[in-house]
């Protein structure tokens, strides 16, 4: 009988998630989920050393089939704080982001929107309250961020726009 029964949260609810578990023979274990019922699962889980505490992922986001989010435990207290993604399912990676503090919220992300291999958007919550209140952009791929829109007393709302380049202020254009 398997003995090892951690506390794990695929979506992040607050309530513990059914799972299976399988030895890997070398003292970890193997976490499967199958969360949208399909016979296949949506989250597979890896405990190196059976501490109970998932130290890397895979999640199939939209249920296809398709492991299309890594995440790792970079300081090895069982909260998933870095992660890759490959949203569009090309086999390359477009985001990258990592969870400051460990909220659920991942803080800071550099993405590829346009998916040809270069990141183009940055994307921060600088204040760490769950909201993002900076997001940057480079539309001509030159390593020049092209517009930068914050929100700079952090209630909500993106008040402040700097453009860079005039190609990308529409106001340049009068």
């Amino acid at each position: 009988m398997n003995e090892y029964h951690p506390y794990v949260d695929v979506d992040g609810d607050g309530h513990a998630d059914h799972y299976t578990t399988e030895a890997d023979g070398h003292g970890g274990y193997t976490i499967y989920a199958d969360m949208n019922h399909d016979g296949r699962p949506d989250f597979v889980g890896h405990d190196y050393n059976g501490d109970g505490l998932v130290d890397s992922a895979e999640y199939d986001q939209n249920y296809d089939g398709t492991f299309d989010q890594h995440t790792t435990d970079h300081n090895h207290n069982g909260w998933q704080d870095h992660e890759v993604a490959d949203r569009n399912e090309d086999g390359r990676v477009d985001e990258v982001g990592v969870d400051r503090n460990e909220d659920g919220h991942w803080d800071v992300r550099v993405q590829d929107n346009n998916y040809n291999g270069r990141a183009d958007t940055l994307v921060e919550d600088r204040n760490l309250d769950g909201h993002d209140d900076l997001v940057a952009t480079d539309h001509d791929e030159d390593g020049d961020w092209d517009k930068v829109a914050t929100d700079s007393n952090y209630n909500g709302t993106f008040d402040t726009v700097h453009y860079t380049d005039n190609d990308e202020n529409p106001l340049a254009r009068y």
